[in-house]
């Protein structure tokens, strides 16, 4: 896909005595009729396209966004990776950060790039991401750690091809794709009383088909071990658990399945819509493939058919490069691959599928090699399912390392222990026991402005500025119930992923229970992430620890990135710094302009 780029800088050095200007762009957010999967229905265009345009600056510029809502509903756009050091007010949170953007207003965020990497935007209200509110965000590094290049190779030639591919990469957003609108899936899951966990079709930058697969079939791809959890059932004709899969959707509440429509989880029509194909010229030696986990409910696995991939970069920081054959994308992360273009020319398949139980379903796309031979197209290392192939190489996320050796403190000033999961409906969910974070709190006044009288809140983490806070996510679970792995960001900075088990947590902190189970913990060089993924809980619980230093002042979100958990309550604000509150710019305050009206071009 050829991608109009909001593009803006370069990488000359400026003199010392001049600021390069500020970036500016706008994102003008229309409701259209669009078909990226070969069925028609009405969503969100950024800019009269889908998905948004790029954003691409430079690390250490100023940079202002414009959101002119042209749509019929308040929405919000967040940037996701973003940490916002000091301009906690265009995080673009409703209710937290910022007022709703009503329709015919816009917003302006400003911000310092301090990072590099890929991250990318997409709304913060109610299930918009569902309707196609997204787009990327690429931060081009003022320079690339020879380390980092040397670790993958040793020839000179190779090493400047490896730069330039990190400097200029493919971005690829990855999604799934329903042809209901995201009011509508909010309706029936009310109504009916269900998780909507089955989308129609995987898309790769907007571009996917209707697949429709054989259900025995479907069901014989299940490893042995979990076969008891389909219950003596198949997959439906779309791939779907049935919903009558207590797994799926839990005995405690009652269901009103004749308020589901029957194209929600049961009927299939496929499609030969266009598929993403990305265009790669092997005298360019390497390509950078940065792969962005846009999607709403489904976890996928990738490869790339004859290729190993370099994964170099996890959620916009460099890591110890690793090569692997495939890697697996949940919600929110994003993952930096390096490909060396060393095959026949020829068509090879990219492959993301669904690695998660909820459903059996895949998209394809192609790395096309220019003057190629369309009819070579490699072997798959992932079956229909998101299994590897017996020897091929997956990414351990337990081992990922900071390029740079990183280490938190090794004591913690104050913990968190979150009991996350559903409560009382099929479709509620909660991060911290029997408290759910309601939808109607986006239309609340922003706890930025006045903090104190949430500090106290059910709904609400309080913590001081310099301080190292652990929170440990108590993931519930019976042995007639099932969680999946929860994908948690943290919002404003990352976190240290630094311990991670099944059982129930039975200490009160860290410090206690790396007295008795040391080897599940990593003080050492953890992974760094701003969104990780909760181990999942199969007939019991299990737990993730965390950790992070509070030293960005604000009010922020920690949630869920599954779009129907977090629309269902499974969120959590967070008054980082609550005693060196930030001063906020009259503009954004409540007297301040940010919410003026804006005007069709």
């Amino acid at each position: 896909m050829k991608w109009p780029v909001l593009f803006c800088g370069g990488l000359g050095i400026a003199s010392a005595l001049e600021k390069p200007p500020v970036k500016k762009f706008e994102l003008d957010l229309t409701w259209s009729s669009r078909a990226p999967d070969g069925v028609e229905r009405e969503q969100i265009l950024v800019n009269g396209q889908f998905p948004g345009p790029p954003l691409i600056f430079d690390e250490g510029d100023d940079v202002e966004v414009t959101v002119n809502n042209f749509l019929q509903s308040d929405t919000t756009v967040h940037y996701h990776g973003i940490e916002q050091q000091g301009t906690s007010w265009s995080d673009g949170v409703p209710g937290v950060s910022q007022r709703l953007i009503a329709p015919g207003r816009k917003f302006v965020s400003k911000f310092t790039a301090t990072q590099y990497g890929t991250h990318w935007y997409h709304s913060h209200s109610r299930g918009q991401n569902m309707d196609g509110l997204y787009g990327p965000i690429y931060i081009r590094p003022r320079s690339i750690p020879e380390s980092l290049v040397n670790a993958i190779s040793n020839d000179s030639l190779a090493r400047s091809q490896i730069q330039k591919a990190i400097q200029n990469p493919k971005l690829l957003m990855i999604s799934d794709w329903f042809h209901n609108t995201s009011e509508e899936l909010r309706d029936i899951a009310l109504s009916a009383n269900i998780d909507t966990l089955c989308v129609d079709s995987i898309l790769i930058n907007g571009k996917g088909r209707v697949r429709c697969v054989d259900p025995g079939y479907l069901s014989s791809l299940i490893p042995p071990p979990l076969s008891p959890l389909l219950q003596g059932q198949n997959f439906t004709a779309k791939g779907c658990l049935p919903t009558h899969n207590t797994y799926a959707q839990t005995t405690t509440t009652h269901h009103n399945y004749n308020e589901l429509p029957p194209s929600l989880f049961d009927q299939c029509n496929a499609t030969n819509a266009a598929e993403e194909e990305i265009r790669v010229d092997p005298r360019d030696g390497w390509i950078s493939l940065n792969l962005i986990g846009a999607a709403s409910v489904s976890t996928l696995a990738f490869s790339l058919n004859n290729h190993s991939l370099w994964v170099y970069e996890v959620d916009g920081q460099y890591i110890v490069p690793t090569k692997v054959d495939t890697l697996t994308l949940s919600n929110g992360p994003r993952y930096s691959v390096l490909v060396q273009l060393n095959n026949t020319p020829g068509d090879y398949r990219m492959t993301f599928a669904s690695a998660g139980f909820n459903q059996k379903i895949a998209g394809y796309g192609v790395l096309s090699y220019i003057n190629g031979d369309p009819s070579v197209v490699g072997t798959s290392l992932l079956n229909y399912g998101g299994v590897e192939s017996p020897g091929a190489i997956p990414l351990n996320e337990n081992t990922i390392k900071p390029l740079i050796p990183n280490a938190p403190a090794q004591e913690a000033d104050a913990t968190f222990l979150l009991a996350i999961g559903r409560i009382e409906k099929a479709w509620k969910w909660s991060l911290n026991g029997d408290h759910s974070y309601d939808l109607s709190l986006e239309a609340e006044k922003p706890l930025l402005w006045d903090p104190e009288p949430q500090e106290n809140s059910s709904l609400v983490i309080t913590a001081k500025n310099g301080t190292w806070v652990d929170i440990i996510f108590d993931v519930t679970a019976t042995k007639t119930t099932l969680q999946p792995g929860h994908p948690i960001h943290k919002h404003s900075n990352t976190v240290y992923v630094i311990g991670a088990g099944t059982g129930k947590f039975n200490w009160t902190t860290v410090a206690e229970a790396r007295k008795e189970i040391p080897h599940l913990f990593n003080l050492e060089n953890p992974p760094i992430r701003d969104t990780f993924t909760t181990l999942p809980a199969f007939q019991g619980p299990s737990w993730m620890a965390v950790r992070y230093h509070v030293q960005n002042p604000g009010a922020f979100l920690l949630h869920c990135h599954i779009d129907p958990h977090l629309t269902g309550g499974m969120a959590l604000a967070m008054l980082d710094g609550i005693d060196t509150w930030p001063e906020i710019p009259e503009e954004y305050g409540p007297t301040g302009k940010w919410g003026e009206a804006t005007e069709r071009k």
